[in-house]
């Protein structure tokens, strides 16, 4: 799962037509659902960014035209609910993804058009999510390895918050 820099230059959307920039801004947003959507479902730091890995390998095999980024942002979340052992259960997750999509402006209720939306893309989405990140679901994280070094060094507290706050972007 290592890439090149030239890599990140000729992935399959900007070989479909996308350009680099447009790219990294929709990689962008999603990630920015991904942060939002777990704040908003209280799951740890490390679930978040799980979903962020497994979101730029996807989109390191399929492109932006076949998969829209916040389908792809939604499912990432999701399946690394599941990968981090903090399971959100549909019914729950669904109503957060769409509120944090839409930017507050819609209320996805069970029953409701847009719930089954957003049921119906995750549940058909996380297939060739794990198919194309060949099930491989194990995140090395930096964030347990950058709390061990904080400790045994005595970093000062905002040099601790700075680094985390590095490691996390």
């Amino acid at each position: 799962w290592r890439f090149a820099r030239a890599d990140l230059q000729l992935t399959p959307s900007v070989e479909s037509g996308w350009t680099v920039a447009q790219e990294e801004l929709d990689r962008a947003k999603a990630c920015g659902l991904i942060y939002s959507a777990g704040r908003r479902l209280q799951v740890p730091q490390n679930t978040a960014a799980a979903a962020c890995v497994f979101l730029q390998r996807f989109f390191m095999r399929h492109t932006l035209q076949e998969f829209h980024h916040y389908d792809v942002a939604a499912t990432c979340l999701f399946v690394a609910c599941k990968a981090e052992e903090s399971v959100r259960r549909l019914e729950v997750f669904v109503p957060v993804i769409a509120h944090c999509a839409s930017k507050g402006r819609r209320r996805a209720t069970a029953g409701s058009a847009e719930y089954a939306k957003w049921r119906a893309v995750i549940l058909r989405t996380e297939v060739p999510v794990l198919q194309a990140l060949c099930f491989d679901v194990v995140v090395d994280q930096p964030h347990a390895r950058l709390a061990e070094v904080a400790a045994a060094e005595s970093l000062h507290r905002r040099a601790a918050q700075l680094a985390w706050g590095f490691v996390g972007d």
